[in-house]
């Protein structure tokens, strides 16, 4: 690893820094793993005070770019990018109300039908069956009464069907989305367990369409999977 930077101008200072590591992570010159260079190693190539460049590994840290290890073995590692951190920001949003459960509700209707028809392209003889396996932990769930344990399992069938798609933005964003529906398990079934039991077998028409390779059919069932999910969700929080 060969860290190549300018001196910083007066004015810029710790911000500069951090766009040049950030450079540097962008062109791969800096991989995850790679350690920076010690603080006044640093200081030296930059031209600027140890206090400017702690303060540049302090917004690195962060933006989770890279992560402070202390001890004889310490120092400045690059991190890989998490998608947790996208969590973490979307939970922030929905906490503040920036966004609303009508702003998700909208945002998985459009996406994730595509994301199904994609998925069921792309499907794989062993990502059929991490689906299946995912959904069947889904259904022992509900029989056993734990509906909490349910609805995490939904959850992590969906994730498993954006990751057939091979697309890792689809992984990371519906994964964030996904992270934010609220436990309304309790409420969840108003009817006697009834609700579940039709998510369930909706779950399920959708897990076969996509491990058989029927796009359109997984597009179409996610859609109509989503739309009872949200409303069901809804009228349990009234």
């Amino acid at each position: 690893m060969v860290l190549c930077v300018n001196k910083i101008k007066q004015g810029r200072r710790f911000q500069n820094i951090v766009d040049e590591i950030e450079r540097a992570i962008i062109e791969r010159t800096l991989k995850p793993g790679d350690q920076l260079p010690p603080e006044m190693e640093l200081k030296e190539m930059f031209g600027t005070g140890r206090g400017t460049v702690r303060e540049a590994l302090r917004v690195l840290e962060e933006k989770g770019l890279v992560v402070i290890r202390t001890g004889a073995t310490g120092g400045a590692f690059i991190q890989k990018a998490d998608p947790a951190r996208l969590t973490s920001q979307l939970d922030l949003l929905v906490r503040s109300h920036s966004i609303s459960g009508s702003h998700i509700k909208e945002f998985c209707e459009a996406i994730e039908p595509m994301v199904a028809s994609l998925a069921a392209g792309r499907t794989t003889k062993a990502g059929s069956a991490r689906l299946k396996t995912l959904f069947a932990s889904a259904e022992k769930a509900l029989k056993k009464g734990d509906t909490k344990g349910f609805l995490k399992g939904d959850i992590a069938v969906h994730i498993a069907i954006a990751k057939l798609t091979g697309n890792p933005l689809m992984v990371a964003i519906l994964t964030m989305v996904h992270e934010q529906e609220p436990d309304t398990s309790d409420a969840y079934v108003p009817d006697g367990g009834k609700t579940m039991n039709d998510n369930l077998e909706d779950l399920r028409t959708l897990v076969e369409a996509v491990s058989s390779g029927h796009a359109e059919d997984a597009g179409w069932l996610a859609l109509d999977h989503i739309r009872k999910f949200h409303g069901h969700m809804k009228a349990a929080q009234h």
